[in-house]
């Protein structure tokens, strides 16, 4: 139960000195050098999610099997957007040096891409109204994205993200 809420509060606190969330959810404590209020709140997003499962089902199904499928989604879309971008930089940047070989390039990333896109379609059928809670997820990803990039920007570079040179 530590584990989940203190993993919670790490996430709160990084994506507010990111700027992605309000910037008062990371700040610290005079005191005790904690963030106190990131705390609070991954404590009620943790128990939230742990009490909501036999709460909240989704196509008959609890609530942790539909996060764990959106995940999938998650996944296969990632890799569709790494394959199609593996063949924009090969066709936009074709002299660029490059530290790792693609196996088979064009034969087994396409193959790999046409099966990723298989996956989603078929991930899409199966689960209807997940895929429009995973679609309307991203797209307000995107906007609250878009939205923050002012307050990304005042926000700096984070010291513990400082290049190792």
């Amino acid at each position: 139960f530590h584990g989940i809420i203190m993993g919670y509060s790490r996430q709160i606190y990084s994506l507010a000195r990111a700027g992605y969330l309000p910037a008062r959810l990371a700040t610290l404590n005079r005191k005790t050098r904690t963030p106190h209020l990131a705390i609070l709140a991954g404590g009620v997003v943790g128990i939230a999610a742990i009490f909501s499962d036999s709460v909240i089902s989704i196509s008959g199904m609890p609530l942790t099997a539909c996060i764990v499928t959106m995940s999938v989604f998650g996944a296969i879309v990632m890799y569709i957007t790494s394959m199609a971008a593996l063949f924009k930089l090969r066709r936009s940047e074709p002299n660029l040096i490059r530290p790792f070989k693609a196996p088979l390039f064009p034969y087994a990333p396409a193959f790999a891409l046409g099966m990723a896109v298989l996956c989603l379609v078929a991930m899409v059928w199966f689960n209807p109204l997940l895929a429009l809670i995973f679609a309307a997820m991203m797209l307000g990803g995107y906007l609250w994205f878009r939205s923050t990039a002012t307050a990304r920007e005042r926000a700096g570079l984070d010291p513990q993200l400082r290049a190792l040179s």
